[in-house]
């Protein structure tokens, strides 16, 4: 019984502490937002690596149709944003690449977002103590085939 007990606790702090990583970030409303919904496919990893690199969190959603809704709601994360690098296209950002502050222990934590003119798109979520540019080769890089 205790060590239930001691599994249900663990859970929750878990939980808990994923959660006030991202509390002060627009991209936590988006996921659970829209996490749930027809049409939108979201992972989530925690303490995992990803192509060689240890990550704390990744969080990724891809959607069909809510790209004007998504937009608004990261555009807060935007502002706070330390350093971004976007596509604009048309006069809409197309892709965006941001930098947020980090996290009170000092985890480094990135925003990804792409969207499509048929609103569809995906938005990630990274954090862990990955640089910027470990951030692109995880993106960017090729995968060597086997």
């Amino acid at each position: 019984m205790k060590s239930r007990m001691y599994i249900i606790i663990a859970l929750f702090l878990a939980v808990c502490q994923t959660a006030s990583a991202q509390q002060s970030l627009a991209v936590a409303d988006v996921f659970s937002r829209f996490g749930h919904e027809r049409g939108c496919k979201m992972v989530e990893m925690h303490h995992t690596k990803l192509r060689g690199y240890e990550l704390k969190t990744y969080q990724s959603l891809t959607y069909r149709t809510k790209g004007d809704q998504i937009a608004a709601m990261l555009e807060a994360d935007r502002i706070q944003a330390k350093k971004i690098r976007e596509v604009i296209c048309d006069g809409r950002v197309s892709s965006g690449y941001y930098i947020m502050p980090p996290t009170n222990v000092g985890l480094n934590r990135y925003v990804l977002y792409t969207q499509k003119e048929d609103k569809s798109g995906a938005v990630i979520y990274i954090e862990g103590k990955l640089e910027p540019d470990d951030i692109l080769k995880i993106c960017y890089q090729r995968r060597k085939s086997r």
